[in-house]
């Protein structure tokens, strides 16, 4: 029989797997809302991914308020303090660990970690699954440091304090990444969302200038390694995508209306065989759609990755929005269609 990691590979590699394979996300607030059931959904219809679904995550004592709602103030490894509203759902920032881009220069960066525990658990692990790891991420790492708007007008005025920051986080994300490397981890993750509803938030240009050399540069010795390079980007990212696909990424993954929005786009990652994420639209088609909207798309969407013999995989991440039928409609109609 055929093993998760196998069959991930011959998805990438366009070897025509025995089926489409499917990651779970374990999305807590998805959990938190459908509960149990939900897990046993997620039982019923194992993912390729490892994933352990057996704990239910619930708001910390004196986060609820008195008129039911949820709040709570988190301060994270990078010194950012967050403000969370709808429990499991990301928050905004609150409060910043620096003033401004001189300041950032004294900024010490969190420590991470390599043991050889993880270097033994990843390669365990990779008997039976593709390991994943990283994390990396440049812009939004950015705007979760000094306020949205700030690092949008600093970047187009290419300020010299904001450069020579993310030159140094690119030389923290290097050993981040060269970590992760030595613990033989098969997949790099970079994260950045560059789209907006209808356009990306920086030109092309802008971004050709400042973040594509240094994403070039991190992923330099991931390829060099022989391990595959996933990015992650929502929205409309326009001809950044192209960008991104010159960069030899592995696996894009977006959060958009894949055939409707980017089709350019989806036909030149067919011919670079980079292999896309199907994340299913979690913005209007899996809370607001009928099951009958939602079958009918993922069975387009495995009709055309079966054809193609690889380059797809579907992605499942639920959260505190979707109805029950629509999650239920989800996970069966992926995995009777993959």
């Amino acid at each position: 029989m055929i093993s998760c990691r196998e069959r991930i590979l011959s998805a990438l590699e366009f070897r025509n797997p025995d089926k489409i394979p499917v990651i779970y996300h374990p999305s807590t607030a998805g959990l938190h809302v459908h509960g149990q059931k939900l897990f046993d959904l997620f039982n019923e219809f194992p993912p390729d991914n490892q994933i352990n679904f057996d704990v239910i995550q619930k708001p910390a004592p004196g986060t609820i308020q008195t008129d039911g709602g949820y709040h709570e103030l988190k301060t994270d490894t990078w010194g950012t303090e967050w403000e969370f509203r709808i429990f499991g759902i990301q928050g905004h920032p609150h409060r910043y660990p620096f003033e401004n881009w001189g300041d950032a220069e004294k900024f010490e960066f969190p420590p991470f970690e390599n043991t050889p525990e993880q270097k033994r658990i990843q390669l365990t692990t990779k008997k039976e699954y593709l390991t994943f790891g990283g994390g990396i991420s440049i812009f939004e790492k950015l705007h979760a440091l000094r306020p949205f708007e700030e690092v949008l007008m600093d970047v187009f005025t290419e300020d010299p304090a904001l450069l020579r920051f993310i030159d140094r986080m690119v030389e923290y994300w290097e050993q981040v990444i060269a970590a992760w490397l030595d613990a033989g981890i098969d997949v790099i993750c970079f994260g950045d969302d560059w789209g907006m509803q209808t356009a990306p938030l920086v030109s092309p240009e802008l971004f050709r200038k400042i973040f594509k050399p240094r994403y070039e540069r991190l992923m330099r010795p991931i390829r060099a390694a022989g391990a595959k390079i996933q990015f992650h980007s929502c929205g409309q990212v326009g001809d950044i995508g192209n960008d991104l696909l010159d960069m030899g990424i592995d696996i894009y993954w977006p959060q958009i209306k894949l055939y409707e929005n980017n089709v350019d786009f989806v036909h030149r990652s067919r011919q670079e065989q980079v292999t896309l994420l199907i994340h299913p639209d979690r913005q209007h088609l899996i809370p607001e759609g009928t099951p009958a909207q939602i079958d009918a798309v993922i069975r387009k969407y495995a009709d055309i990755y079966h054809e193609l013999g690889g380059g797809g995989i579907f992605y499942i991440e639920i959260e505190n929005d979707a109805p029950w039928e629509n999650v239920k409609t989800l996970i069966e109609a992926v995995h009777w269609y993959r």
